[in-house]
C-alpha cells in the first residue's frame, strides 16, 4: 500500500513523552538556544537560518540515569559509511555536547560490518555496539536475537513512521529517493512520465533511449512492495520487451555522467541529490520521478547487549535529531528521515516528490519479497541479452549492418536476427586489421568477430578485418 508522502511536514510538531513522562530529564549544556560552532558553520555554509532547529532543546533532553550509566562505559564502537572526510565533521557537534562521550567510526566492506558482528554474537562475543545499513541481513539479527529496542529513544517518534520499524528494533538514518535522471537537451518536458507505467506508452523513451542498470533492489522492489507482483511482473515485461532500454553494467552514479555525455536521453535509476550535484555544476541534467516515488531506507541497530548501551542510545537520539540530521546532510548530502525536515530544504528536488505517493523499500520487504523480485528481473534481464551471475560472453563472426553515433552503436546479424551492442571508449576493445583502433574507425560491411554479453549489451572486443 502507498501512502502519501509527508503532507503534515512542516506543520505543528508532536512533542512525545511516553515512557519519559514521569522519568527525570536533564537538559543538556550548548542546546537549541546556544548552538555549537560546529553546527553554527554548517547553517552558515548551508545558508540556512538556525530556526530550522526550532525544539532542539527538547530533542536533546535525556533521562538521568542515562548520562550517569554512559559515564561509567568506554568507547562506542560504531560501524558505518562515512568517508574519512566526511566522519570528523559529521560527528563535531555532537563531540561538542557530549565531550564525555566517545565514538569510534569504522567503514569497512558488508562482511564487516553486517556479518562478522552477527557471527560474534551467536558465539557469545559483542564486537560492536551500532551498525549502519544492514539491509537484508537484517533477518539474521532477528533470528539471533541482536536487536535492542530502540523505541525509548525520545526522538523515535520524530522519525516518519514508514522510516522505523513498527517493533522499535530498527530506526532509520537516511533515505534514497530512486527516479530518473534525464538530459534536458534531449528529452522534452512533455515526454515525462507522470506514473511508472508511461514509460510504455512514451515513445521518445523507447528503442535504447534509457541507459538502465542492472539495480532492481533500488527501484523494482519497492515498486514490487507497493504495487504488488502482477502489477510489477507486467511492468518489467514491458520494459524489457516494449521500452528496450540500454542494459548497463555501470552503476547508479556512471550512469548518470553518462546521459550528461549524450549517451542516452534518461539514466534508470538515479538519486535526487547525484543528480543535483552535477545540475549544480551546469551540466545538462535534471532529476524526475513518476509516481510512486521508490524510497530506499538505510537503518541504525543497536546491538543487544552493547557493551556501551547508554552511550551508544545517547549517540542515536542525537542523530536522529533536527541538529544530528542536518550534520549528515551537511557532510554526504543524504537525505533526513526527521519528520520535521522534509520540505526544509534537505531534500533535493523536493517538488518532485511533496504530495506524491511513495514506494517504500524496508529491511523487510528486502528479506521476504526481493528473491521472488530478483527472479522474475534476473529472467528478463537475461532474455534482453544482459549480464546476470554466471552468465558467459558470447562471440559472433558478422558484418557491421550500422554504425552509429560515432561508433558508440553497432548493429549486425546473428542467426537471421538483428542484434547491437554498446561501445565504451574506455572498456571495449578494437581491433582493425590486427591493430588497436578507436570506435570511431568501425565501418558498416566490415567482418567482424564480436565478443558480447549478449543483445543490447556492451562490447567487450570487436576484431575486424
Amino acid at each position: 500500500m502507498t501512502e502519501k508522502l509527508y503532507e503534515s511536514a512542516g506543520r505543528s510538531r508532536i512533542l512525545w513523552l511516553g515512557a519519559f513522562a514521569v522519568a527525570a530529564v536533564l537538559a543538556l549544556p550548548a542546546a537549541g538556544a546556544d548552538l555549537p560552532k560546529a553546527t553554527r558553520d554548517m547553517l552558515k555554509e548551508l545558508k540556512m537560518d538556525a530556526g530550522i532547529l526550532s525544539g532542539l532543546d527538547d530533542e536533546l533532553k535525556m533521562p538521568a540515569d542515562w548520562i550517569a550509566k554512559a559515564k561509567k562505559e568506554g568507547t562506542v564502537r560504531y560501524i558505518g559509511n562515512f568517508s574519512n572526510d566526511e566522519w570528523p565533521a559529521f560527528i563535531a557537534p555532537f563531540n561538542a555536547r557530549f565531550p564525555s562521550i566517545k565514538i569510534s567510526h569504522q567503514r569497512t566492506s558488508r562482511v564487516g560490518r553486517v556479518d562478522k558482528p552477527v557471527i560474534a554474537f551467536k558465539e557469545g562475543r559483542v564486537i560492536a555496539d551500532v551498525i549502519a545499513a544492514v539491509g537484508a541481513g537484517m533477518k539474521l539479527y532477528r533470528d539471533a536475537g541482536a536487536l535492542a529496542d530502540l523505541s525509548d529513544l525520545p526522538n523515535f517518534q520524530q522519525i516518519v513512521p514508514q522510516m522505523r520499524a513498527k517493533d522499535g528494533r530498527w530506526i532509520g538514518e537516511k533515505v534514497k529517493y530512486w527516479c530518473m535522471a534525464y538530459n534536458t537537451g534531449l528529452l522534452k518536458k512533455k515526454d515525462l512520465p507522470a506514473r511508472w507505467e508511461d514509460f510504455l506508452t512514451i515513445k521518445a523513451l523507447h528503442n535504447q533511449n534509457i541507459g538502465m542498470s542492472n539495480r532492481p533492489h533500488n527501484w523494482i522492489l519497492p515498486l514490487w512492495a507497493a504495487k504488488g507482483e502482477d502489477w510489477t511482473v507486467k511492468f518489467i515485461d514491458g520494459m524489457f520487451t516494449t521500452v528496450r532500454p540500454q542494459l548497463r553494467k555501470e552503476g547508479a552514479r556512471a550512469i548518470v555522467t553518462l546521459a550528461i555525455a549524450g549517451e542516452f536521453h534518461v539514466a534508470l535509476p538515479a538519486t535526487d541529490y547525484r543528480v543535483f550535484g552535477y545540475a549544480e555544476k551546469g551540466a545538462p541534467i535534471a532529476w524526475h520521478c513518476p509516481e510512486p516515488v521508490p524510497v530506499t531506507i538505510s537503518e541504525l541497530i543497536i546491538i543487544k547487549g552493547a557493551k556501551n548501551y547508554y552511550s551508544s542510545k545517547i549517540f542515536l537520539n542525537w542523530f536522529l535529531s533536527k541538529e544530528g540530521q542536518l550534520a549528515q546532510y551537511y557532510t554526504t548530502k543524504a537525505s533526513p528521515v526527521h519528520k520535521d525536515l522534509q520540505d526544509k530544504g534537505m531534500v533535493q528536488y523536493w517538488g518532485e516528490i511533496k504530495g506524491k505517493q511513495t514506494a517504500v523499500r524496508t529491511p523487510e520487504s528486502l528479506i521476504s519479497i526481493f528473491p521472488r523480485v530478483q527472479r522474475v528481473w534476473n529472467k528478463a534481464w537475461a532474455g534482453a541479452g544482459g549480464s546476470v551471475a554466471g552468465s558467459s560472453t558470447v562471440k559472433a563472426m558478422t558484418k557491421l549492418t550500422a554504425v552509429q553515433r560515432g561508433g558508440r552503436l553497432l548493429k549486425f546479424t546473428v542467426k537471421g536476427g538483428e542484434h547491437q551492442v554498446k561501445m565504451s571508449r574506455s572498456r571495449s576493445e578494437v581491433v582493425i586489421g590486427g591493430k588497436p583502433a578507436s570506435r570511431g574507425k568501425l565501418k558498416v560491411g566490415m567482418s567482424c568477430e564480436i565478443s558480447y554479453l549478449g543483445n543490447g549489451n556492451e562490447a567487450r572486443k570487436v576484431s575486424c578485418k
